[in-house]
């Protein structure tokens, strides 16, 4: 039988063909580039979630804009970003005395978590509207969940019927 080479020498001289000249990675992590894009969205982020104005916008902005979030932007984050029930429903309240309901379908997500019946009627007039218009329903499957819970949570027959029936709408 002829002298064969072995699967270590085929790959051995499978590396050393010229187009696997490039240099293979190091076993440690290679600090990461911060490009320009990711650096771009993180000061993005920072401006719409905390109001920190980037220095190349803050001519731009209408004078008094750059003083960070406003009342309304701070209430709606506390919305966002409540851990417990109580929280939330402080933060809601006062945003809903303060400055009505918003249109946005995640802090409506949340509101449907309060557990006095005309917040949540409110919160379902908004998403029926929102349903009724045409547009697409971020995180359905959410919604569809929430809406079933409010059947068996709430003592409100409104509630209850207008819950269910955007359940069965979404679904």
């Amino acid at each position: 039988m002829a002298d064969r080479p072995s699967w270590r020498d085929l790959d051995r001289n499978r590396d050393k063909s010229a187009h696997r000249r490039e240099e293979r990675p190091a076993r440690g992590r290679k600090p990461r580039v911060d490009s320009a894009t990711a650096a771009y969205k993180r000061k993005l982020d920072a401006f719409f979630d905390q109001g920190v104005v980037p220095e190349h916008l803050k001519d731009k902005l209408p004078a008094g804009a750059s003083d960070g979030p406003g009342p309304r932007q701070k209430l709606l984050r506390d919305v966002r970003d409540a851990k417990n029930n109580r929280a939330l429903e402080k933060a809601v309240d006062t945003l809903r005395a303060d400055f009505g309901l918003p249109d946005d379908m995640e802090i409506l997500l949340r509101v449907l978590e309060h557990s006095k019946d005309p917040v949540l009627l409110e919160a379902l007039g908004l998403i029926e509207q929102y349903v009724e218009s045409g547009q697409q329903v971020p995180r359905k499957q959410r919604f569809v969940q929430r809406l079933k819970g409010l059947e068996f949570s709430s003592f409100d027959p409104r509630v209850q019927r207008k819950a269910v029936a955007l359940a069965n709408r979404l679904r």
